[in-house]
């Protein structure tokens, strides 16, 4: 299946969807993330959402999940990366293994109460903020971001034309949520990032976040890139 564009894939958004929370997995918009489906009330979920309109938050489980995970209260962030499953396999024994394709982000106004053994909620969903009068020279910093990419990954074997290719062909805030996509950021980084609607300010942080890699302050080396399948 292709990916959608956001745009279109967004068409049909009610503002309804299953949230699938995870202790240390960030979603962003504009890339996309293999999933491994194995516990029973995902599953269920899974298939639910496969048979309906395909949308699906994917939120980080704030910090003391671990007393509570088998249950439906342990809190989450309210930032969630609203997305749309692409592709699926379905194993004999019942496991998914889904691609799903981050959208927009999206605010949790509300959880609904059902009898599902998952999560639904409502929420809205939130855009790239452009601010009218810029704070930064937004194509200096696109050639910043790519710049420091290449320093923070010297061994990747990225051809230099696919580099540029990739700061020259999309959006600021898109470059930003591709860049930290391929960062092994800690969960709240990770979230801090999401949670920046402003374009500015999120190219500020992701560019502190490259430096940092690059001086050794993080250890991202190794980060497997692509990244593999996430656990439930």
């Amino acid at each position: 299946m292709t990916p959608a564009e956001p745009n279109d894939a967004l068409a049909d958004f009610t503002g309804r969807a299953a949230i699938f929370p995870l202790p240390n997995v960030t979603l962003f918009p504009n890339v996309m993330l293999p999933l491994h489906i194995f516990e029973p009330r995902y599953r269920c979920m899974a298939e639910d959402v496969l048979n309906g309109d395909r949308y699906l938050a994917l939120g980080l489980l704030k910090d003391g999940w671990e007393g509570r995970y088998e249950t439906k209260d342990c809190e989450i962030h309210d930032t969630v990366c609203l997305g749309k499953v692409i592709a699926n396999e379905q194993l004999e024994d019942g496991r998914h293994y889904l691609m799903l394709q981050g959208l927009r982000r999206a605010k949790l106004v509300t959880e609904l109460e059902t009898d599902l053994p998952y999560r639904l909620g409502m929420m809205e969903v939130v855009e790239d903020v452009y601010p009218q009068i810029p704070v930064i020279d937004r194509e200096h910093r696109q050639e910043e971001l790519v710049d420091w990419f290449r320093k923070a990954y010297p061994k990747l074997g990225l051809e230099t034309d696919l580099i540029l290719a990739l700061g020259s062909g999309i959006q600021l805030g898109e470059l930003c949520d591709v860049i930290a996509h391929s960062l092994k950021l800690p969960s709240e980084d990770a979230q801090r990032l999401l949670a920046q609607a402003d374009v500015d300010q999120r190219s500020d942080l992701v560019l502190e976040m490259l430096k940092l890699q690059f001086r050794g302050t993080f250890e991202f080396a190794g980060r497997e890139f692509p990244p593999g399948f996430s656990l439930n």
